[in-house]
């Protein structure tokens, strides 16, 4: 890889990826309310535990829908399927601060219907949108681009993160901090949201003439998805990586989610989410490149073997009971090891799906690492149930908590080996992602798109 080329795509890049890259940003951009979803909803649901539900409602609608409309989006086309997913998933982050403003368990079945249809919504862009950029590269003879491509969506990604991040800190130290605010920002998102369906529209879909053999995508979902769990089962290579991705995705599941409330009960105003998400995001420009030409020199199994190592490695440091700033560089830390994981193991993925059946294998891949964040998000929820009480106690009224007035440390429940409950969650689910080493060692070979390179 070109070093320039490296961290800004050249001329040629820009003109097969440069609007996907554009959608990303706007939606990206206007993501405001990001660095705040799990706060805003663990302070203002009306009770604790509440705010993991909706995440939960998401996944598992992520869950029994991504297989089908993977499937729908190889037979009647990716670019539909984007669309309509980004549509969709609008509404849902639009109907947020309504529902929210309703009492009781009515508060929950609503905000959780918005996260259902944001749930949907995503299902229907995740594995459409990646096969049909890579199919487009396998049309245009540049299969050496597709791992650039998925380390640069993070990359553009994480710039549109940092403007979001600005824009926010700016409202939340510019303005009084009001309910009336913090709706505004989940409207704001979703038109981000929009503007990138907008941008979607103008990029043509592309197939490859010869797809593995053109093979046709066999009728019905059952069928099809049948087609796909067969050349998993039948590929050692692409087998171990797979479970390998959902040990990664149960290992991830709730580690944001529980740093967020370690922070925040370590002292830290809420307003200072922002400033840090900017961090996150500028690390996130950075890292996914930096994951592309170090799997290039290593080889993806090897980088992602040690990607795993040393998360685990580094979250012993809650044994020794850190205050606030340690704990701040550790999640920095593992922003870091997460942002270079993840575009490589994609990347390395669809280098090993026939185009033919691409969203279909990548969709049952989400779905199989969907099952395994809703069983880490449903392990986080009775964790955090457990104590829900003391949890109460301990967490600081909506308003104050954006407004200045959570600057001290609490005392959080404590759990297994005398950690604090968050703490534990963090410790523990990193420490499974070890779990995935000995299949990369067992699966791993060359992707065709690192022959390529």
């Amino acid at each position: 890889m070109n070093i320039n080329s490296a961290w800004w795509p050249a001329q040629d890049e820009r003109a097969l990826l440069g609007r996907f890259y554009l959608a990303e940003s706007a939606s990206e951009t206007l993501n405001v309310i990001f660095p705040f979803r799990f706060v805003y909803l663990f302070l203002v649901m009306q009770r604790p535990e509440w705010a993991v539900i909706p995440l939960l409602v998401e996944m598992v609608t992520v869950l029994l829908m991504e297989i089908p409309t993977g499937v729908v989006a190889d037979r009647w086309g990716r670019k539909l399927s984007v669309i309509s997913g980004g549509v969709v998933c609008a509404v849902g982050w639009a109907g947020v601060p309504l529902a929210v403003a309703m009492s009781g368990e009515a508060q929950l079945w609503a905000v959780s219907l918005c996260f259902l249809l944001s749930g949907l919504g995503q299902t229907l862009v995740s594995g459409a949108e990646q096969a049909w950029v890579v199919d487009n590269l396998a049309s245009a003879g540049r299969v050496d681009l597709v791992d650039r491509y998925f380390a640069r969506m993070r990359s553009f990604a994480s710039l549109g993160g940092v403007v979001a991040g600005a824009l926010a800190l700016l409202i939340l130290l510019s303005t009084d901090v009001s309910r009336t605010l913090l709706d505004l920002l989940w409207y704001l998102a979703a038109v981000g949201l929009l503007l990138a369906v907008i941008v979607a529209t103008s990029i043509p879909e592309h197939r490859p003439a010869t797809a593995s053999g053109d093979r046709a995508v066999p009728a019905g979902v059952w069928r099809a998805s049948l087609s796909g769990f067969r050349l998993i089962a039948r590929s050692r290579a692409l087998l171990m990586l797979g479970l390998a991705v959902v040990i990664g995705a149960f290992s991830g599941s709730v580690v944001d989610e529980a740093f967020d409330i370690a922070l925040v009960t370590r002292g830290l105003d809420a307003r200072a989410l922002a400033p840090l998400g900017i961090v996150d995001d500028l690390i996130g420009m950075i890292a996914p490149l930096i994951g592309v030409l170090l799997a290039r020199r290593l080889g993806a199994p090897r980088l992602l073997t040690l990607f795993l190592v040393l998360p685990a490695v580094a979250v012993l440091m809650f044994f020794a009971e850190p205050g606030l700033w340690p704990v701040i560089l550790l999640a920095l830390l593992l922003t870091f090891f997460d942002a270079v994981w993840d575009p490589v193991a994609e990347a390395y993925l669809h280098g090993l799906i026939p185009s033919d059946q691409r969203a279909t294998i990548g969709s049952i891949v989400n779905q199989v690492s969907g099952v395994a964040v809703v069983a880490g998000i449903g392990l986080f929820a009775l964790l955090l149930g457990e104590h829900s009480e003391a949890l109460q106690a301990a967490t600081p009224d909506l308003l104050e908590a954006f407004s200045g007035g959570a600057a001290t440390h609490v005392d959080v429940p404590a759990g297994l080996f005398g950690l604090p409950v968050t703490d534990l969650a963090i410790v523990l689910f990193i420490l499974a992602g070890l779990a995935a080493t000995p299949l990369l060692l067992l699966g791993g070979r060359q992707s065709p798109t690192e022959k390529a390179a």
